[in-house]
C-alpha cells in the first residue's frame, strides 16, 4: 500500500515531465530549416578546358575571372557577355572546378550552342576545349523559402566537393540559396537524402506558390533570354554591378567602354524591380505599366499568379503609390537588398 500511495503521488510529477519531454520534441521539429529542392532544367553547362582559359573569359566577360583562382572564398561567380555595344548577350554563373584549367560555365539552355559559337568565334588561336557538358551535370536550386530580405541566410549546408556533386552559395545574392551542380543520374530523392543527413532540415518538392521563379521575383532578379532577350538590355539595368557581376577595375573586355561610362556618369535610370499585384491580371507578360495618368513606367519582362519583374524607370516608379497594369493595379518597392548608400538618390545609382 505504501508503494501504491508514493505511486500515486509522483503520478503528477510523471505526467509533468512527459508534457516537458513532448513540448521539447516540438520545439525541435518546428526549429527544423525548411528547404526546398528545385530542378532547373532550363539552365545548361559548357565546359572550357585549356592553359588559357582564364586570360580567355577575361577578355569576353564582365568579371574579373582571375578571382576565380586567387581567392580560395570564390568558388562561383555571376558574369555577362556582352556584345560590341555593351547590351547583354547572355546571363552565365561560372564555377571554379579542382582543375585550374578547367571551368565550368552554367547559362540559358536555349542559347548554350549559340554560347558555345560565340566562345569559339573568340578563340582564335588557344587551344581551348568547349564542350557542352549537360550529359554529365545537371543545374538544381536549394532554398529557404522562409528566409526574406530582411534576414540574414540561414546556414544551408558547408560548400563541399565530392566527386558527383558541388554546392556554392548563389553568387548574386545569398537569400537565393545553394546551387547544386549534381551528376546526371542524381535524382531529387538522392539530393534530399544528402540533406536528411543534416538532421535539422526538411527538405520538400516546389510548389505553385514557392518555387524558384516565384523567389527571383520577390527579390528583383531576372534570368535567362525570355527575361533578357540578347541585345536588348544593358547590364547595369539588370543591376549586374547590385548583383557582384560586374568588376569595374579589370582590364578591357568586350563591350566594357559604355558599361564603364555609364557607370562613372552614374546615371542609370531604369532598372530590374519586383513587382506585386494588387489584383493579378490574366496575362501580364510584356504588358507596360503605367502611372495613374496613363504614363510609361516600364515593362513587365516576366510574371507568376502574384508577381512580376519589370523593367522599370526608377523614380517615376518610387513617386507613384500606385501603378496599373491593363486595368488592374500594382505597386514597385525598391529591394532592401540594393546599396543602401543609393538609398536618397534613386535614378543615379552606382554599383557597390
Amino acid at each position: 500500500m505504501l508503494h501504491l500511495r508514493n505511486h500515486k503521488l509522483f503520478l503528477p510529477v510523471i505526467k509533468q515531465y512527459l508534457r516537458l519531454q513532448s513540448s521539447v520534441r516540438m520545439d525541435e521539429r518546428a526549429k527544423k530549416q525548411n528547404v526546398i529542392i528545385e530542378p532547373l532544367p532550363e539552365r545548361e553547362m559548357i565546359r572550357l578546358k585549356g592553359a588559357d582559359v582564364i586570360d580567355f573569359l577575361q577578355g569576353l566577360v564582365t568579371n574579373d575571372v582571375t578571382q576565380l583562382h586567387k581567392n580560395p572564398n570564390i568558388n562561383s561567380m555571376y558574369a555577362m557577355f556582352l556584345n560590341k555595344s555593351g547590351r547583354v548577350l547572355y546571363d552565365t554563373i561560372l564555377y571554379r572546378t579542382k582543375d585550374p584549367d578547367r571551368v565550368l560555365i552554367e547559362c540559358d539552355k536555349n542559347i548554350s550552342n549559340e554560347l558555345r559559337r560565340h566562345l569559339r568565334l573568340h578563340r582564335v588561336r588557344r587551344k581551348l576545349q568547349i564542350d557542352p557538358y549537360h550529359d554529365e551535370y545537371k543545374v538544381w536550386t536549394v532554398f529557404d523559402p522562409d528566409v526574406d530580405e530582411n534576414e540574414p541566410e540561414k546556414q544551408i549546408n558547408e560548400l563541399f566537393y565530392s566527386r558527383h556533386i558541388f554546392i556554392s552559395t548563389d553568387p548574386r545574392l545569398r537569400n537565393l540559396g545553394k546551387r547544386i551542380l549534381a551528376r546526371s543520374d542524381h535524382e531529387f530523392g538522392d539530393l534530399a537524402k544528402m540533406y536528411a543527413r543534416l538532421g535539422h532540415v526538411a527538405v520538400t518538392h516546389p510548389t505553385t506558390e514557392s518555387n524558384y521563379r516565384d523567389r527571383r521575383y520577390t527579390f528583383g532578379l531576372a534570368e535567362g533570354i525570355w527575361e533578357m532577350p540578347p541585345g536588348k538590355c544593358f547590364p547595369l539595368e539588370a543591376n549586374c554591378d547590385f548583383l557582384n557581376g560586374v568588376d569595374f577595375h579589370k582590364g578591357c573586355y568586350l563591350g566594357q567602354e559604355l558599361t564603364a561610362r555609364v557607370y562613372h556618369t552614374g546615371v542609370v535610370r531604369k532598372r530590374h524591380m519586383p513587382i506585386r499585384f494588387t489584383v493579378p491580371p490574366a496575362d501580364a507578360e510584356r504588358k507596360d505599366v503605367t502611372s495613374p495618368i496613363g504614363a510609361k513606367v516600364g515593362t513587365i519582362i516576366g510574371a507568376t499568379s502574384n508577381r512580376a519583374l519589370g523593367l522599370i524607370r526608377v523614380e517615376r516608379a518610387l513617386q507613384s503609390r500606385e501603378l496599373q497594369v491593363d486595368s488592374g493595379r500594382c505597386y514597385v518597392v525598391k529591394p532592401k537588398w540594393w546599396p543602401e548608400e543609393d538609398a536618397d538618390r534613386v535614378s543615379i545609382v552606382k554599383g557597390s
